[in-house]
């Protein structure tokens, strides 16, 4: 039986898409930086940073590219929701006005720092709260509900407006704006849901499912690797001593040698990578140590080894 993918939204094909429409709209702020100066260029910096990182994110996702470390890019989001911090307060300090657009791309460089953390530190409320937040962007960008608001809405002070619109937006520059706050949601959506496990309708499927050849394991017995619907979906056994299903840790620990997985209703290798390793870009480390492997050919039942070693991060 094979295996539908119906939770991982990152498939091969959407995140081309989505790398596709966020490189169009990269060359949109590339031309304004070079042509604009001033405030505005700083501001299309902060957005020329966000689209490489959300580039580099659906290549590593769908691709397995792996060319910087986590941390690299939690240190460079870091640095510059720093420095936007730190602009803005001097800049309120001596009463000289800010573009009030530098609020949202603040927030949007601190969604990266949560992005690019290892996945077994995320919280699904909060992974679900910025979906809705980037939808909620999405929609206002689309319906252009940011181009010139009211100087009533803007922040004053004794110098006169502390907050105001960075500059008159283009129909053009708010579908760009779109295309990037819609890849934010649809990211945190699909490496969220990499993360949960598969529903309880599911584990019942799969123990109802008749056990194939395929999924013997090293002990000699036969099925899905699933003793009773209460029991957790993930299945790991070893030519060591396996420990009762009941101790099994339930946050990622170090493997030991020669692991194995038996796949379930509902997996995928993103899936997998997301649940065992925090970290759903190494399932090319699960590819790499089963050759032949198709990622979208996966069969209820089926047995694959689990890497000894990860890519660096």
């Amino acid at each position: 039986m094979m295996m539908s993918s119906g939770s991982d939204l990152l498939s091969t094909r959407a995140s081309v898409i989505w790398i596709a429409a966020l490189c169009a709209v990269l060359v949109f702020h590339c031309s304004h930086l070079f042509h604009m100066g001033g405030e505005r260029r700083w501001y299309h910096s902060a957005h020329v940073v966000m689209l490489l990182g959300m580039l580099y994110m659906y290549a590593a996702v769908a691709f397995g590219v792996d060319w910087l470390p986590t941390n690299v890019w939690m240190i460079i989001y870091m640095a510059t929701s720093a420095a936007i911090i730190g602009w803005m307060l001097v800049r309120y300090m001596r009463r000289h006005s800010f573009g009030y657009l530098w609020i949202l791309a603040l927030a949007q460089q601190g969604a990266m720092i949560y992005m690019w953390m290892p996945m077994r530190y995320w919280v699904p409320r909060l992974s679900y709260a910025l979906v809705v937040y980037f939808a909620l962007e999405t929609i206002a960008w689309l319906t252009r509900a940011y181009i010139r608001p009211r100087a009533g809405n803007a922040l004053a002070g004794a110098g006169g407006l502390v907050v105001i619109p960075l500059a008159h937006r283009s129909v053009f520059g708010d579908v760009c704006m779109t295309i990037m706050a819609a890849s934010m949601a649809y990211m945190f959506a699909g490496m969220q849901l990499m993360m949960s496990m598969p529903p309880q309708s599911q584990l019942l499927a799969k123990q109802q499912q008749p056990a194939p050849s395929q999924g013997v394991s090293d002990s000699g017995h036969s099925g899905s690797g699933v003793e009773s619907p209460a029991k957790a979906p993930i299945v790991v056994t070893s030519k060591l001593a396996r420990p009762p299903a009941e101790t099994l840790p339930s946050t990622p620990a170090p493997l030991a040698p020669e692991e194995r997985y038996t796949i379930a209703a509902g997996d995928s290798l993103r899936g997998i990578a997301a649940r065992l390793y925090g970290d759903a870009r190494q399932w090319r480390s699960i590819m790499k140590t089963n050759p032949g492997l198709h990622p979208r050919r996966l069969r209820i039942g089926q047995v694959i080894r689990l890497p000894r070693s990860l890519s660096p991060r």
